[in-house]
């Protein structure tokens, strides 16, 4: 049974009237009798035109339960309507509902008839079956194919409940000066659907800023002289645009980001003038699966244009293959270089995309807890068979041997995910692999022995890692080319996860303000003291949300200062505070000692977003909606099996 909550209660009264300003409708005063309610449900033949409305929504299992027919039978929803009941069977646990009938059932159709009646009036949840009530029951019978009688038995139960489960949840007006979730969610909303540009920031504020996307909401997506008040009408409109938001079973479900209007600081490659490919021949890599790439992509091509003889795709770099790249470099108009470089590598790509071999080197930045100048390199292979896409990142373990668990941690974490296409039923699986090995292609790992501790990197890890089944897997995903998804700025958060920032916590903690708590986080700055920044924020018990990013914005509007340096250990240079509150607490405090506290992580976490999967932290944030290995992790391994196959895939879970 769905909950019950009259989210108008600010602007309909009890006794059936409406407050100023709204049109909520009140049967209360107005029973009467209607005529007789249907058949019993035994004894009731449904039209073909119900039995297929009710097989289509709520499904032939859930209309055999409803009546009693056990799961699975064969007989199907046409004879479970159409059996007569057996002897001494209890009759449907929910009565027949007419106009004159009251109680807590009534007040229960009445609010999912509000979630799926289109006019914009609600009904007051007062339990009084009356006229209104009676009306809008007969929209709905009309609109779902029901006969229209205006009264709630098996038939209309069933409907209702489907069609309300289907729903999107009813939303208060929202207008300017408001706050609050609902206001969070509509922004999320809002950034999705490309009405806010640029972006809002996640504040759960119904600001001007916020007034304003929507008037282009409602103008562009709508067509409708704008109000930029957010009424029944503009969230499903908004609903439809950009589904999803809210909690759900205790944890926030995602908005997904539609419209890119992010402007991350992040960005991955390639850069004018680079490639995802390496350099083959001389000066370059001269073996193994970059080297075989290019050769099946010359014979390719030298296939479709009648040429003899073909190379031979030894994954190691010939004369002939040198030859045989001259002339490709000749037909197009290229330098003769007889080496696989850039322009020719984007040519091949162009004359023969669907090479079942390759060889990713990734170059990207990526901004982290504030700090903007993290780069990455990723090198990797992947190899298409004929029941899987194999992915191998080759490491270069240095200082110490790695620990042997630390392989089969990253296939019991990665090898989740297999391809679908979905116009022929074909599957792959994905297979993920880390071998041991040298050269340019592959990366270098110190890895520390105990008794040093730290937090491990995409250079260096820790045998004493007591956390090593998810570390170990998070840092390989750096080497498949993947971006952290942890303490990301909003516009970062939203390229590399692909969904809205979530709206999280809106509340001040009780006695503060998000000014007050942006100067005292600017005071710790100039302190340079790490515990004085933590207790402003996360001592008052704050976490990551719309309030925290309400702090956020304050900060923005406080005078600069300038900060000493400090002589150290460790030594800091001066500087002065920027406006950017994240990137300010990454450059004015000190850092967390190995061995903890670990106050300025905890600290600059909360003013920015992470996500609970893999990439993200996920011992840091749970999310049962996005956690592990996802879809999004292994999009460009789809996207390989696409270009050589042809059709349309997707990744599921095996």
């Amino acid at each position: 049974m769905l909950p019950i909550r009259n989210t108008e209660s600010r602007h309909a009264r009890s006794d059936g009237t409406a407050a100023a300003g709204t049109t909520a409708r009140s049967d209360a005063g107005r029973s009467g009798i209607d005529r007789a309610s249907p058949p019993s449900v035994g004894g009731f033949v449904p039209s073909p035109d119900t039995l297929r409305f009710l097989q289509a929504t709520a499904g032939n299992g859930a209309v055999g339960g409803l009546l009693g027919v056990p799961r699975g039978s064969p007989a199907g929803a046409a004879v479970a309507l159409q059996r007569q009941p057996a002897l001494g069977e209890a009759p449907a646990a929910r009565r027949t509902l007419r106009r004159g009938s009251t109680g807590p059932d009534v007040t229960e159709v009445q609010g999912k008839l509000n979630r799926v009646d289109p006019i914009p009036e609600p009904l007051v949840l007062d339990g009084i079956f009356g006229r209104l009530t009676k009306a809008a029951v007969f929209r709905f019978q009309e609109s779902h194919g029901l006969d229209p009688d205006g009264v709630v038995g098996p038939l209309t139960h069933a409907a209702l409940d489907a069609a309300a489960a289907a729903a999107p949840p009813l939303r208060p007006t929202l207008v300017l000066g408001d706050q609050g979730p609902d206001v969070g969610i509509a922004q999320q909303k809002l950034n999705s659907s490309g009405a806010a540009i640029p972006r809002l920031p996640i504040d759960a504020v119904f600001d001007a800023a916020t007034m304003a996307a929507v008037m282009n909401f409602q103008v562009t997506h709508m067509g409708v002289l704008p109000t930029g008040a957010i009424d029944r009408l503009t969230w499903a409109a908004l609903e439809a645009a950009a589904p999803g938001g809210g909690v759900v079973d205790e944890s926030e479900t995602p908005v997904e980001q539609h419209v890119d209007t992010s402007g991350g600081s992040s960005t991955g490659v390639p850069n004018p003038g680079t490639s995802l490919h390496r350099v083959v021949g001389p000066g370059g890599v001269t073996n193994g699966p970059a080297v075989e790439e290019l050769q099946q992509k010359l014979n390719i091509v030298r296939r479709a244009a009648g040429v003899t003889p073909l190379l031979v795709e030894s994954a190691v770099f010939s004369a002939a293959d040198a030859t045989a790249l001259r002339s490709y470099q000749a037909s197009k108009g290229l330098a003769q270089t007889g080496v696989g470089d850039i322009p020719t590598w984007n040519a091949l790509d162009v004359d023969a995309p669907a090479a079942t071999v390759g060889a990713v080197s990734r170059a990207w930045k990526e901004e982290v807890g504030g700090n903007p100048r993290i780069g990455m390199t990723s090198d990797y292979s992947w190899r298409l068979g004929a029941g899987e896409l194999h992915v191998t990142a080759k490491v270069n373990f240095t200082g110490n041997p790695p620990a042997p668990a630390w392989f089969q941690f990253v296939r019991d974490t990665w090898n989740k995910f297999k391809a679908w296409n979905i116009g022929t039923d074909e599957f792959l699986d994905i297979n993920f692999e880390m071998a041991q090995g040298t050269g340019p292609d592959a990366a270098t790992v110190a890895v520390v022995a105990p008794p040093a501790t730290g937090r491990a990197n995409a250079g260096r890890w820790f045998l004493s890692d007591t956390a090593a089944a998810t570390t170990i897997p998070h840092e390989y995903g750096h080497l498949v080319g993947l971006r952290d998804e942890y303490q990301q700025h909003p516009a970062d958060y939203v390229t590399v996860t692909g969904h809205e920032p979530p709206v999280g916590e809106t509340a001040a903690p009780a006695g503060v303000t998000a000014a007050q708590v942006a100067q005292d986080e600017q005071n710790a700055m100039v302190a340079r003291n790490s515990t004085a920044a933590n207790t402003a924020s996360v001592g008052r018990g704050m976490k990551q949300g719309a309030f925290a990013q309400q702090v956020v914005s304050a900060y923005t509007g406080l005078p600069a200062v300038n900060i000493p340096a400090v002589a150290g250990p460790p030594a800091q240079a001066a500087m002065t505070t920027t406006g950017n509150l994240v990137r300010d607490l990454e450059s004015a405090l000190p850092p967390d000692p190995a061995g903890g506290p670990i106050n300025k992580y905890n600290t600059i976490e909360v003013f920015t977003y992470t996500s609970g999967s893999l990439m993200g932290d996920p011992g840091r944030v749970t999310d049962p909606h996005d956690h592990g290995v996802q879809p999004r992790h292994v999009q460009e391994f789809i996207d390989v099996i696409a270009r050589v196959k042809g059709g349309a895939w997707v990744a599921i879970e095996r």
